[in-house]
C-alpha cells in the first residue's frame, strides 16, 4: 500500500510569521581563487627551485664550508680555494634574489589562502603582481638602503674598510640563511594546507637562527675593529631593525 503524501500549501509567513522572509540560500565555497596560483605563480616558484637546484650542485663545496663553518665547526680552507671573491659575491646575490622572490610569492599564498580579505576588489590573477610585486620592492628597497646608508656613513668618516666589512658580513650570512630558508619555503608554496604549516614554522625557525648568527658575527666584527658597543647598537637600531619595522607595522595592523 503506498504511503500517503501530504501536501502542506502554507507560506513562510503562514508558518513561522508575518516578520518572515523567504531568501536565497548562499552556500559559502570557503575555497580559493585559483587563479591567484595561475601560471605566473607556478612558473616562479620552478624557477626559485631549478636555480637554487642548479646552485647546490654547482657550488656544493663552498655552500657546505660556510654552512658548517657558520655554526662553529672548522673545515679546511680547500673546499673554498676554488671560488675567487667575485664569484662568491655572485652566489651571494644570487641566493638573496631567490630569497627575496620566495618572500614575495610567500605573501601571495598567505593573502590568498589565510587572509583573502585583504584581496577584496583585487582579481585573481592580478594578486602576484600586486601582492608578490610590492612585496619584492620593499625587500629590495630594504636592502638597497642598507647597503647605501652603510657605505654612506663609512664613506663621510673615511673608514670605507668597515663599511665594506659589515656589508660582506650581512650578504654572507643572508646568502647562507637563504640556502636553509629556501627549500622549506618551496615546502609551504608547494603543499597543501598541513605540510605548508611545517614548511612555514621551518622557514622562521632557520630565519631566527639565521638572525641570530648575524647578530653575532656583526658583533665580533665591530669587536675587532675596536668599534664600541654603542655605535654596534645604533648600527643595529637604524639599518637593521627600522627598515624592517617600517614594512612590518602596516602588516602588524
Amino acid at each position: 500500500m503506498p504511503l500517503r503524501v501530504l501536501d502542506h500549501n502554507i507560506t513562510a509567513e503562514q508558518a513561522f510569521g508575518g516578520s518572515t522572509a523567504v531568501v536565497e540560500a548562499v552556500v559559502e565555497g570557503g575555497g580559493v581563487d585559483a587563479s591567484i596560483f595561475g601560471a605566473p605563480f607556478q612558473v616562479a616558484t620552478l624557477l626559485i627551485g631549478l636555480v637554487y637546484t642548479f646552485f647546490i650542485v654547482r657550488y656544493w663545496d663552498f655552500l657546505r664550508y660556510f654552512l658548517v663553518s657558520t655554526v662553529g665547526f672548522r673545515m679546511p680552507n680547500r673546499d673554498k680555494a676554488h671560488i675567487n671573491p667575485a664569484e662568491q659575491r655572485n652566489i651571494e646575490v644570487v641566493m638573496i634574489i631567490l630569497g627575496v622572490l620566495m618572500f614575495a610569492l610567500s605573501a601571495v599564498r598567505l593573502c590568498g589562502e589565510w587572509y583573502p580579505h585583504l584581496l577584496e576588489g583585487i582579481e585573481g590573477s592580478h594578486v602576484i603582481w600586486i601582492v608578490g610585486g610590492v612585496t619584492a620592492v620593499a625587500l629590495s628597497v630594504t636592502i638597497a638602503f642598507q647597503y647605501g646608508m652603510t657605505m654612506l656613513i663609512s664613506a663621510v668618516c673615511d673608514r670605507i674598510d668597515i663599511g665594506s666589512g659589515i656589508v660582506g658580513t650581512k650578504l654572507l650570512y643572508m646568502a647562507v640563511g637563504f640556502v636553509t630558508i629556501i627549500p622549506f619555503g618551496l615546502l609551504f608554496l608547494l603543499s597543501p594546507q598541513q605540510p605548508a604549516i611545517v614548511g612555514a614554522v621551518g622557514a622562521i625557525i632557520c630565519i631566527s637562527i639565521a638572525t641570530i648568527i648575524f647578530i653575532k658575527e656583526s658583533f665580533l666584527f665591530f669587536v675587532s675593529q675596536k668599534i664600541s658597543i654603542l655605535h654596534w647598537i645604533l648600527y643595529l637600531c637604524a639599518l637593521e631593525i627600522f627598515p624592517l619595522s617600517l614594512i612590518l607595522a602596516p602588516i602588524l595592523r
